[in-house]
């Protein structure tokens, strides 16, 4: 076990290191009057009962809060606020907070405001709150705007940290704290921490009790030396914000999601040290062995390439800078330096990183529009997602009446570019650097498209590629074969046409786009909501002509897979969702059974009842028994009882698929 003492102008408190330790909080807390116990979700469901039965006072009163960063935010705040007013609370009342940085970050900034202020006890559960959030006394909550955007310094009681804590942390959560001790090595002025890290990559990676102790020690000792020198960060305390003003910028861009915050300190790192090599502060050697500590420890600190005006908007706002300048704190002499950096070389080092990057791409569809953005990375020409970022859809019937008139209706047309300026906005917000549209059957048949496509160059700024329903149907193969093993046909049912894709792996063996879709079928033969058996059996007759073609297929060995609104929507009526789960929904076997019994319930209620169906969004309930129908008729031609939904669709294809142009 290691101690050590925190000795500030405004506070001087120890900070408690060891194994299995919990209980050691109990001298701490006598003489208060009401305690909080609080944490989140996660933490609680795995230690909150053994906290409490280790912690003497039996009357102690708990709280959880929702687990991720998105919440550090006012409304979490506020619901512990309400909760301590309930419970009269005062100023001789302390909170524990359990948990990672939120919990600590969050529980910190509360003790210092309830009632003017009120002791607090951290006792941080991830690496990343050990080694950095649950020290120092710096707290904070975000702002939509921007990360600990509205803080105070408020220096805790004491601090208690438990490595026994590490054992049940999520990989990439261990990996998030790493990024965090790392950055300490090099803000040590000696390289002892560096040496360390370094001769026991194999030790920390397999959470040695002993090392981890040692390796936590060495940061907290490195981060107590600084903070007691620059309590209020007027000085070199800036130099702990090593990797944050561009990894913070990162994190906003991602909505606290799909990013920890040790992964954008490390890419900030890296940032800062291509900063450094071209102002000449350091050798590309020296940029190598920052590099290269990251990689030997399976830390991913490659920067990702951003929107140039967007990156430095979000840089500005961050609260380190003032006035027009970004300050960065750089490498330079073998130490450290906070300096201005001219935004022309924030703007080359940023296209430096162009290998990763932010990308959207817009499916333009007969019933809806739909909007993805990811984290690519192009290798000789080859482009994977990195991470998936945000998926949209908004629905708009642009292919009203196409197949009757051949034209785009004007208020079909208004309400697509609507949508398409919306996500064209989103795209802009979120730093992407292309994006990509591409259009299907609706305007493909339409005569008018190339005003239509026009008017949305014009509006909204994308330029729409109108493709053939062959690669419609390769991008949905794309999108998915690759989470597949053995032989997959992709079934892709839209407004106007139903794409089907056979192959496995690489080898694509069969793709075709027919023109029968669910609002070209709710039009042709339900126009009127009508379903009597007659129309009923005339669709499927209709389904059946035009889909002849598949039958040559129903004797093949293969997993039936289906993406997009018909069978995804079967998935969240079967589980009553009231907020779609993609996660839930993703690889769900649907039994010809349960798409039989939803088709039932369909039937049974008129438009306005369906609309009210937990799971069915109302803006589909008008066409969803055409999609039912159909989906029927597929699996009844292929001769299956199953089909495997996917979340994964032609958007992921068409955002792998680089050389969409060339198939105009």
């Amino acid at each position: 076990m290691y101690k050590l003492k925190m000795n500030t102008k405004s506070k001087q408190y120890s900070i408690t290191i060891g194994n299995n330790i919990i209980d050691k909080i109990n001298s701490s807390i006598e003489n208060f009057d009401k305690i909080l116990l609080l944490t989140n979700t996660t933490v609680g469901s795995l230690y909150g009962k053994e906290v409490l039965n280790n912690l003497f006072r039996k009357d102690i009163f708990y709280f959880e809060i929702p687990d991720g960063e998105i919440y550090k935010n006012e409304k979490t705040l506020m619901d512990i606020y309400t909760f301590m007013i309930e419970n009269n609370f005062n100023r001789n009342s302390l909170i524990i907070s359990l948990g990672g940085g939120v919990v600590c970050d969050i529980g910190g900034f509360a003790a210092g405001t309830f009632m003017r202020g009120i002791e607090f006890i951290q006792c941080p559960t991830s690496l990343l709150a050990q080694v950095d959030a649950s020290i120092g006394g710096k707290v904070a909550v975000n702002h939509p705007l921007g990360k600990n955007m509205i803080g105070l310094f408020k220096q805790p009681l004491e601090v208690f940290i438990d490595t026994n804590f590490l054992k049940t942390l999520p990989e990439i959560e261990f990996k998030s704290g790493l990024g965090e001790v790392l950055k300490h090595s090099f803000i040590s002025k000696d390289k002892n921490y560096f040496n360390f890290l370094r001769k026991n990559i194999k030790e920390i990676l397999s959470l040695d009790e002993n090392i981890l102790e040692e390796m936590i020690y060495y940061s907290c000792e490195i981060k107590k030396s600084i903070v007691e020198e620059d309590e209020l960060e007027t000085g070199i305390r800036a130099y702990l914000n090593l990797g944050h003003t561009y990894g913070h910028a990162l994190e906003t861009l991602y909505n606290f999601q799909h990013i920890s915050h040790g992964e954008g300190v490390a890419k900030g790192i890296i940032f800062a040290g291509a900063l450094s090599k071209k102002l000449n502060y350091i050798t590309q050697e020296k940029f190598l062995e920052i590099q290269n500590l990251f990689l030997d420890f399976k830390l991913d600190c490659e920067p990702v390439h951003v929107e140039i005006n967007r990156l430095i908007e979000l840089m500005m706002k961050d609260k380190k800078n003032s006035l027009d300048s970004i300050n960065f704190i750089l490498f330079k002499n073998g130490y450290l330096t906070k300096e201005k950096v001219a935004l022309e070389n924030i703007s080359h080092i940023n296209d430096i990183f162009s290998k990763k990057y932010l990308k959207a791409i817009v499916d333009i569809g007969t019933n809806s529009c739909r909007l993805f953005i990811g984290e690519v990375e192009k290798n000789n020409h080859q482009i994977t997602i990195s991470k998936k970022l945000y998926k949209g859809v908004t629905t708009t019937r642009l292919g009203q009446d196409v197949n009757k008139n051949r034209y785009l209706l004007p208020e079909a047309m208004e309400r697509t570019v609507e949508a398409l300026e919306a996500f064209s906005k989103i795209s802009k917000s979120m730093g992407v650097c292309e994006i990509k549209a591409f259009a299907t059957s609706a305007t493909r048949d339409s005569e008018n498209r190339d005003y239509f496509m026009n008017l949305v160059k014009k509006r909204a700024n994308i330029e729409i590629i109108c493709i053939p329903g062959k690669l419609e149907a390769k991008f949905g193969f794309l999108g998915n074969s690759s989470r597949f093993e053995n032989k997959i046909m992709i079934i892709d049912i839209g407004g106007g046409s139903t794409e089907f894709a056979l192959g496995e792996k690489d080898n694509l063996e069969f793709a075709r786009s027919f023109n029968v879709g669910v609002v070209r079928a709710t039009e042709i033969f339900f126009k009127d909501q009508n379903y009597s058996t007659e129309n009923i059996l005339q669709c499927q007759k209709w389904f059946q002509e035009n889909l002849e073609e598949i039958l040559e297929f129903r004797n093949l060995d293969f997993t039936l897979v289906g993406v997009a609104g018909s069978v995804t929507t079967n998935v969240s009526v079967l589980k009553s969702m009231e907020i779609y789960d993609p996660e839930e929904v993703d690889l769900y076997p649907l039994s010809r059974n349960e798409i039989e019994s939803n088709l039932a319930l369909f039937m049974s209620k008129d438009l306005e009842e369906r609309k009210k169906i937990v799971g069915l969004q109302y803006n589909r309930a008008d066409v969803i028994i055409s999609g039912n129908l159909l989906l029927l008729t597929i699996m009844d031609m292929l001769n299956k009882n199953t089909i495997i939904v996917s979340e994964s669709d032609n958007l992921e294809g068409g955002m792998i698929y680089e050389n969409i142009s060339f198939h105009n």
